[in-house]
């Protein structure tokens, strides 16, 4: 040690130390500041820009489903005419200036549009929608989604499934790609397409919106005459509105899984979230139906059956009190070839027993022309089974 050491040579190695420490301590909190930005989305080592970031996180499932089926979604007009008595004072002066009225003056036909929608299945122009939605046309046009319009053809419809298959003459059309509904899960996304209200609206694009499904193999009894009993349906939250009708409902996947058909509403239309949809599975039948046979082939057993009860069954001394009681068997049909007699009484179809006409609908439901189904009867207190292979309805042979 120096006998006259300075005062700074004696603090220079402290000042050295605390500085490199305070270099340290900056170079770690860098590090841990861009890591935490790395990991925050910000800038990260793969020189992604902010802009590119976020268009990333909106290009999501749903928005590329829509992108995928939009194209393929139409509207449906369906021009009806009614022929209406003319007004009393318009007949009264006809009358009184040319002395006879002639009868073509007698009425009037008013034409009404009906709205929906549907979906290009095909690329040489077959279309989707609902056989309610094109009932008693006396025209039909269909609007593509960039506004061409064309005159359509029923290639086929079926009120049973409330489906109608159309043809329009095109070529090259964008179409939807057709999913498996009986892979469809409660509670996953599912997307709605069509033209709600599309009378209000000045453009022909879609209207998208998203929800879930609700409940799968939904049956739904009609209020109406004018509509089947609705079975097998995929019940959904996503909201489907008048002029959806025909319309598809999608996977995030952007395949259809099922053609939008009615609402429960509690007036005026209005949507409470829950639609239903007829599942894309059974859709395929019926395109199956058309394109091998050029119409939709109803089955017909030749049976007509009512409701067993057990007051009838106790004062015919019948032996069973539930099933259905047959009441008539029409000559030359399927049930009269399985030696179904009139008095049977069905206790199960295929294994599922039937105690009313609507169980009894849902065993035949969704079966073909040509399918074989296992009838179990009961006749004179003993229980047998017979083969009932199903025909076509003879109104449509």
């Amino acid at each position: 040690m120096k006998p006259f050491e300075s005062r700074w040579e004696r603090i220079a190695p402290y000042g050295l130390g605390v500085l490199f420490g305070l270099c340290v301590a900056l170079l770690a909190v860098s590090i841990a500041l861009f890591t935490r930005a790395s990991e925050r989305g910000g800038a990260a080592p793969s020189g992604r820009t902010s802009s590119q970031r976020i268009q990333g996180e909106r290009d999501n499932a749903i928005i590329e489903a829509t992108r995928r089926l939009s194209p393929a979604v139409v509207s449906v007009t369906a021009i009806r005419q009614k022929v209406v008595p003319r007004d009393p004072l318009y007949q009264w002066f006809q009358q009184y200036y040319y002395g006879q009225l002639p009868a073509g003056e007698r009425y009037s036909i008013l034409e009404s549009s009906v709205l929906g929608s549907g979906v290009v299945v095909s690329s040489d122009g077959y279309i989707l929608t609902n056989e309610h939605v094109i009932r008693d046309a006396e025209k039909i046009y269909v609007t593509m989604s960039d506004g061409t319009q064309a005159q359509a053809t029923v290639a086929g419809s079926t009120f049973s499934y409330d489906l109608a298959l159309l043809k329009i003459e095109a070529r090259n059309l964008p179409f939807a790609p057709l999913g498996d509904s009986d892979k469809l899960e409660t509670g996953e996304w599912v997307i709605a397409i069509g033209s709600p209200f599309g009378y209000l609206l000045s453009d022909t694009q879609p209207t998208v919106t998203v929800g879930v499904v609700s409940a799968v193999h939904r049956d739904v009894k009609s209020s109406s005459e004018n509509q089947p009993l609705f079975m097998n349906m995929i019940q959904t939250d996503a909201a489907i509105n008048p002029g959806n009708s025909g319309g598809p409902l999608a996977s995030s996947d952007g395949e259809v899984i099922g053609i939008n058909t009615f609402i429960f509403s509690t007036g005026q239309g209005s949507n409470v979230g829950m639609g239903f949809a007829i599942p894309i599975n059974t859709v395929k039948m019926i395109i199956d139906e058309v394109q091998k046979y050029g119409r939709v082939r109803e089955p017909w057993t030749g049976l007509s059956v009512g409701e067993l009860t057990s007051d009838v069954a106790r004062r015919q001394s019948i032996g069973v009190e539930s099933g259905l009681l047959v009441g008539a068997v029409y000559p030359g049909s399927p049930a009269a070839e399985a030696g179904i007699k009139n008095g049977d009484v069905i206790l199960e179809i295929n294994g599922a027993k039937v105690a009313n006409v609507d169980q009894a609908y849902r065993a035949f439901f969704g079966h073909r022309v040509g399918d074989v189904l296992s009838v179990t009867i009961f006749r004179g207190g003993k229980t047998s089974t017979v083969q009932l292979k199903l025909a076509e309805q003879r109104s449509r042979a």
